[in-house]
């Protein structure tokens, strides 16, 4: 479970961290002035003026609310009263598994494992080299 969560949010994290800093070409931002390239020049820089801006006690809240509610799901699987299996929450919003044979869905399952994980190494390794200094903060993070 925990592993399959940590992959979809560096999966995200990955993506979120590319495109606001314009890997798309160009940077894809929440609109107003307090979010524009002009306030927060990098991605590596975002957590810093997000937490003075007072924006990331919002993002806390939101993840708190998230872990407390599936929280309930997690002590149910562990006492045995349901049979879900890890990390499917029944959603399947563009129908990815409909109509697709169990080893389909096996395969499917497989794909998004690994690529959480190499999703992990990708975000570790781009935060890390941002971390270096000031010519590796912005895209292409050479």
């Amino acid at each position: 479970e925990a592993e399959l969560k940590h992959g979809r949010v560096a999966m995200m994290a990955w993506f979120g961290w590319l495109a606001a800093d314009g890997a798309f070409g160009f940077p894809l931002r929440f609109p107003g002035e307090m979010y524009s390239v002009e306030s927060i020049p990098s991605s590596y820089a975002a957590h810093d003026i997000l937490v003075s801006q007072g924006s990331m006690g919002f993002l806390l809240t939101v993840a708190a609310v998230l872990e407390f509610c599936t929280g309930a799901v997690l002590v149910e699987v562990a006492k045995g009263e349901s049979d879900r299996e890890a990390g499917d929450y029944g959603l399947d919003p563009l129908s990815f598994l409909k109509g697709k044979s169990e080893e389909e869905v096996n395969r499917m399952k497989l794909r998004e494992l690994k690529n959480g994980r190499l999703a992990m190494l990708a975000f570790a390794g781009v935060v890390t080299q941002a971390g270096l200094g000031e010519a590796t903060q912005s895209f292409p993070y050479l």
